[in-house]
């Protein structure tokens, strides 16, 4: 089967690897559609921290094409995603996973805009747990800035206008000169959290930010609620437009990794883009 393996940076081969024969109980075989790689992706990208060789991608959509779940029938458009220990990723011509990192989907979307909706869903678990109306500040140059702006009114919070101040604080690619700002924040008595970081694994504030009680909310957890959640803000809430992303083909991954390095979020298919997802 064809797929997309990581060798080092600025080294990711289209190969012919050998498919999984047998499905074991438990699993799903999907027909990858679309992957989406975002901010972390980027972030292990540029940091050398995946193996090698590895498939690229932890978020895809696509199609059941065998199932040992009855739920899960043949022919069922689904969203895919796997955590961040997976010993291979999802950008292959089919993919065997647990059935629960399968979320069905029922909505007409593109399979390049469901392939996003792990992203979302990441995001959503690094929403506080709090009372509507708390009002928060967004910082960060990203494409996960721009759609917490969109997400928190939609989950019941709201943006802090210039001068106002903010209960919480997100930041996203935090550089130094942000994570800074969060220790000066956080000495004042506000809530910081850290969605995701550039390039500053050798900032050497990083233990009087774990004292200070800083929240790092890269890389966390999410459960198939979350990405039912972020389907929903999807094709509802009108996050659709939110999820910028560049489109590439597989033919032309090096200019996907190219866009991916300079900060956006890309999505690769294997045919032509963006493929309808219901006729």
């Amino acid at each position: 089967m064809r797929v997309l393996a990581y060798y080092g940076k600025n080294d990711i081969r289209d190969e012919e690897w050998p498919r999984q024969k047998k499905l074991p109980e438990g699993y799903v075989r999907v027909e990858v559609r679309a992957v989406t790689l975002g901010e972390n992706d980027r972030y292990a990208y540029q940091a050398c921290v995946w193996p090698t060789p590895y498939i690229v991608g932890s978020a895809a959509a696509g199609i059941v094409i065998e199932s040992t779940k009855e739920d899960l029938k043949a022919g069922q458009p689904v969203v895919v995603w796997l955590p961040k220990d997976a010993p291979q990723g999802l950008a292959a011509e089919n993919v065997s996973v647990p059935a629960d990192r399968v979320c069905k989907v029922e909505k007409a979307l593109s399979y390049a805009t469901l392939s996003f909706a792990p992203h979302i869903a990441a995001l959503l678990v690094a929403l506080p747990k709090t009372e509507n109306g708390v009002c928060c500040a967004v910082l960060g140059e990203s494409l996960q800035a721009e759609i917490l702006k969109q997400l928190l009114p939609l989950k019941g919070y709201s943006l802090a206008k210039e001068g106002e101040t903010a209960e919480i604080t997100f930041l996203t690619n935090a550089d130094a000169k942000l994570l800074d700002l969060a220790v000066e924040v956080t000495n004042r008595g506000g809530k910081v959290q850290v969605v995701s970081i550039g390039d500053d694994s050798s900032w050497e504030k990083w233990p009087l930010a774990m004292s200070k009680g800083l929240c790092f909310n890269f890389d966390t957890a999410f459960s198939g609620a979350e990405v039912e959640e972020a389907v929903r803000l999807l094709t509802e809430g009108g996050l659709s437009s939110a999820a910028g992303r560049k489109a590439f083909i597989w033919d032309d991954v090096d200019k996907a990794f190219q866009a991916l390095g300079e900060g956006s979020a890309v999505t690769l298919a294997q045919e032509s883009f963006p493929e309808p997802y219901f006729p």
